[in-house]
C-alpha cells in the first residue's frame, strides 16, 4: 500500500533515517525540519499522514498542530513521559499518539489504519491516567441528552473504530452511522471525532457510559 507521508523532525539525521525507513514499505516520504515550511508544503499538496516526532512539536504547541490537523491526518510520536498527555492532543486534532520508543510495526501499523480507515489510536497509559482524574463538571448540557445509540457509537469510537467497523458492529449502515457521529460532535460541542473521545475520556463520560452498556 502506497502512501504519501509528510516527517516533521527537527533533528535531520533522525528526519533522513526515518524516510528511509518509511520509503522501504511503498510510502513516498517528504521529511522537514521547520515546522513552518510543514504547514506551507502541507497547505499547498496535502500529504495522507503528517507524522511530527518531538520535540519539533509537542502537546504544548497546540496551535501549530491545530494547523497541521486542519490539513490532514497527523500522527504524532511524543517522549514516553509525556504519553498521558495524549488527550490534550486530540483535542486540537491530532489522529495518534504513540511513543518516540514504539516498534517499527507499530509505527508502520499506526500509520496504515490512519490511512486506510478514519480512525483514532489513542495510548493506553493516556486513557488510565485521565480515568483517574476525570472532570464530569466539564461536560457540556447537551451531553446528557446523548441517545442510548449515540453512546455506543461514542464507546465505539474511543476504541478506535472507524465508522465502517462501528456500522458493520451495530448493524446499521455507514450513513445512519455518521448521522450518530455528527450528533454526538454536536452534543458534546466539537468539531472532531478526536475532540470527542478527549472530551469523553477526560469528563468520565466514557466511564459513566461504559456502565450503561454493561448493564444492558
Amino acid at each position: 500500500m502506497s502512501a504519501r507521508i509528510l516527517m516533521c523532525c527537527d533533528k535531520l539525521i533522525m528526519c533522513e533515517g526515518m524516510r528511509a525507513l518509511l520509503e522501504q514499505h511503498d510510502m513516498q516520504v517528504t521529511g522537514e525540519t521547520s515546522v513552518q515550511r510543514a504547514v506551507a508544503l502541507a497547505a499547498e499538496d496535502p500529504p495522507e499522514v503528517i507524522v511530527v516526532v518531538s520535540p519539533v512539536l509537542t502537546v504544548d504547541d497546540r496551535n501549530e498542530l491545530t494547523a497541521l490537523a486542519r490539513l490532514s491526518k497527523v500522527l504524532m510520536l511524543a517522549k514516553a513521559e509525556n504519553m498521558h498527555r495524549a488527550f490534550e492532543a486530540l483535542r486540537v486534532g491530532v489522529r495518534a499518539v504513540i511513543s518516540v520508543e514504539s516498534s517499527v510495526e507499530e509505527l508502520i501499523h499506526v500509520i496504515r489504519t490512519l490511512v486506510e480507515v478514519d480512525a483514532i489510536v489513542v495510548p493506553v497509559a493516556a486513557r488510565k491516567s485521565v480515568e483517574m482524574m476525570a472532570r464530569s463538571c466539564c461536560l457540556p448540557p447537551a451531553a446528557n441528552t446523548l441517545t442510548g445509540r449515540e453512546n455506543e457509537v461514542l464507546l465505539l469510537l474511543a476504541q478506535g473504530m472507524a465508522n465502517d467497523e462501528i456500522a458493520e458492529k451495530l448493524s446499521v449502515s455507514s450513513a445512519t452511522i455518521r448521522s450518530h457521529v455528527h450528533n454526538v460532535l454536536h452534543k458534546l460541542s466539537v468539531r472532531s471525532r478526536a475532540q470527542a473521545v478527549a472530551v469523553a475520556y477526560e469528563t468520565g463520560l466514557i466511564n459513566t457510559i461504559e456502565q450503561k452498556v454493561t448493564r444492558r
